[in-house]
Formats: structure tokens, sequence, C-alpha cells
């Protein structure tokens, strides 16, 4: 461990509990970001998002996409949270 990081601990140690659990959120939010970045970055990631890609292009050069949304968005927030009738 770096000695910044080791100090940055020592400091967080001192903190209140709510403190350190907000400390430690932003960590593990910083570290799974940076971890989905690379996984996304990937060759392999980005190969596969071109073929879907070409798919989609196929698909509405062909007429078989329809403009639409995504009805869960577009509904009443009521309606998220429970069936709307």
């Amino acid at each position: 461990m770096v000695e910044e990081l080791r100090e940055a601990i020592e400091q967080a140690e001192r903190q209140p509990e709510e403190i350190q659990r907000r400390i430690a959120q932003l960590i593990t939010e910083e570290l799974e970001e940076r971890e989905w970045d690379a996984l996304v970055s990937s060759a392999a990631s980005q190969q596969f998002l071109a073929h879907l890609s070409e798919g989609i292009d196929a698909q509405e050069a062909a007429g078989e996409v329809e403009d639409g949304g995504w009805e869960l968005y577009s509904a009443p927030l009521s309606c998220i949270k429970a069936p709307c009738v």
C-alpha cells in the first residue's frame, strides 16, 4: 500500500462512523467504475458491441425496428411502484 493511501485511511479511521461509511462507499464506487471501464473498453467487448450495432442497423434497414420507447419510463411514477389498473 502506498503511503498516501495509508495516511488517508488513518485519517478516515478518526472520523465518525457515518463519514467512514461514506468514504468506503466513495472508494467502492470508484473501484467499480474503473472495473466497468476496463471491461467495456476491452477488445472483446468492443467487438461484441460492434456486432450488436451491426445487427441493429440491419434490423432497422429491414424495417424491423419501430420507434417507441421504454414504457416503464414513460409510465407515471405510481405505475412503476405498483401495477396500474
